[in-house]
């Protein structure tokens, strides 16, 4: 029997899987995050090689039964990281073939038949990518606010904080935030809140995840800062997303674009409500998808693409039953 492995590597966590040719999981495992840009190539080379190992060994497989290898992976961004992580998994998996993507191309085919048209991701950051029926990619660089990325989990939650600061000092309107945001940190009011970040910041990605989630819920209860924060974000993603389109000439025609990551998932509308309104505006024949399995699994159907596989309905019955599904 012949196996293909497939990640899914972000900065909190890596999802690890391998699968044989016809959809069937064999093995699973979530292992720490890998993201080389928010830590350093030895731990990235840990996360990927101790993940490989495992699974061989639980499954006593070798190499040579290893058909393909594909990994979509946060961080990989410029030519630099992609010589950089190529080097690393090279060291790792020897003669297995084996294909490094950035994450967005594998959230966006695992909402789609095909590896074409496009994806919005909206996370802990976010990116958007698009690809025509010619092969031809767009992808943003997504490197942050500096350089032209804007809209994500983390800058939902600096947002956040900046206008419960404000609210704190009377410079804005009033917000729940400022009540709420302290209790996150078990503190009384925003004053407290204040030696968590100067002189220097002593938050965690998990910490600032949850005053994302406090953003949602403050939405969802009428607090205007909370939906204004969502709705303006939300619009720079529908930005990017019809700037990629653009750039491959699909901004007119008929197109799925699949949305992942947490953000999208949140209990408020107003997110998703202003993306696809944005969206629209430019690319107004577009429609939104969500996936039907989980990101990792699209690494797993871009493998059979590079093998020449044609996803049938029994690789979609088997997945199915496997449980990666969302």
């Amino acid at each position: 029997m012949k196996y293909i492995i497939a990640y899914d590597g972000g900065g909190t966590k890596t999802h690890f899987t391998i699968f044989d040719h016809y959809g069937n999981l064999k093995y699973e495992k979530i292992g720490s995050g890998c993201n080389h840009a928010s830590t350093d190539g030895h731990l990235f080379q840990s996360v990927i090689e101790n993940l490989f190992n495992e699974g061989k060994n639980e499954l006593s497989i070798s190499n040579d039964e290893i058909s393909f290898i594909f990994l979509g992976l946060s961080g990989a961004d410029l030519e630099s990281d992609f010589i950089k992580l190529n080097k690393a998994c090279k060291s790792i998996f020897h003669e297995i073939p084996f294909k490094v993507v950035n994450d967005a191309w594998i959230v966006m085919r695992s909402g789609l038949k095909s590896p074409y048209v496009a994806v919005a991701i909206s996370g802990t950051g976010t990116n958007s990518a698009a690809m025509n029926h010619l092969g031809e990619k767009a992808i943003l660089r997504s490197l942050g606010f500096t350089l032209g990325i804007y809209g994500g989990g983390l800058d939902i939650a600096r947002e956040a904080l900046h206008y419960a600061f404000r609210a704190d000092e009377m410079t804005h309107m009033d917000t729940m935030l400022k009540n709420e945001i302290p209790l996150i940190f078990n503190l009384k009011e925003m004053s407290e809140v204040v030696d968590l970040f100067y002189p220097v910041t002593r938050v965690t990605k998990k910490e600032y995840g949850t005053i994302t989630a406090l953003v949602n819920k403050c939405a969802v209860l009428g607090d205007l800062v909370s939906i204004e924060i969502l709705s303006r974000l939300a619009s720079f993603v529908g930005e990017q997303t019809a700037g990629v389109m653009k750039k491959v000439g699909i901004d007119q025609e008929i197109v799925p674009v699949v949305i992942g990551g947490k953000v999208f998932s949140g209990e408020a509308k107003y997110y998703l409500e202003s993306f696809e309104a944005t969206l629209k505006k430019e690319c107004p024949k577009s429609y939104i998808v969500k996936p039907k399995y989980q990101p990792v699994v699209g690494a797993y159907l871009f493998a059979l693409d590079e093998l020449g596989i044609k996803q049938d309905e029994k690789i979609e019955n088997n997945l199915d039953e496997s449980c990666v599904h969302l």
